[in-house]
């Protein structure tokens, strides 16, 4: 066997060369693939070799082939309906139980409004009762002063006419 001249290079390259061809890589399949959904061009798809016509009962085949077909399809449309169905009814009961909570914080926040007015009027009947037992005792101290006051002078001749009595 012969030799080679020169040396061979190695195939070795830098990490970060490496990733930057994948990277440049990526882009210009993505390109690609692009430029191809514009255009409307299709991927190959495999085509079905089909039944040869030398098979025994090709037709009965073909048409249990066919009824696995529509089987598969009412199944699939089937679920999709009740899957939809499911999302539907899920949908109105969130609705509904949304509408319930504003209901119940609205019918809560009408509670706490009455509660407050109604506190608010106790305590103005309170602040009315007061002023009235304000007047009301201003008036009897005045007059248990008057009394007070008679009384006090009954008490002084009373002295006065005992102290005379004494001498």
């Amino acid at each position: 066997m012969a030799k080679l001249l020169g040396k061979k290079t190695s195939g070795r390259q830098r990490t970060a060369l490496k990733y930057n061809i994948g990277k440049r890589v990526r882009e210009h399949r993505r390109r690609v693939k692009k430029e191809a959904k514009k255009q409307g061009v299709k991927k190959f798809q495999k085509k079905d070799p089909g039944i040869p016509n030398s098979w025994p009962f090709k037709a009965q085949l073909l048409a249990q082939l066919e009824r696995e077909r529509k089987e598969k399809e009412d199944a699939i449309a089937k679920q999709r309906q009740e899957s939809r169905q499911r999302a539907k009814d899920a949908q109105k009961q969130e609705a509904q139980m949304r509408a319930q909570e504003i209901a119940d914080r609205e019918r809560q926040k009408r509670e706490r409004q009455q509660k407050a007015a109604a506190k608010a009027k106790a305590k103005s009947k309170d602040v009315e009762m007061e002023d009235d037992d304000d007047d009301d005792s201003d008036l009897s101290d005045v007059e248990e002063g008057e009394e007070e006051d008679d009384d006090m002078e009954d008490d002084e001749e009373e002295d006065e006419g005992e102290e005379d009595d004494a001498e």
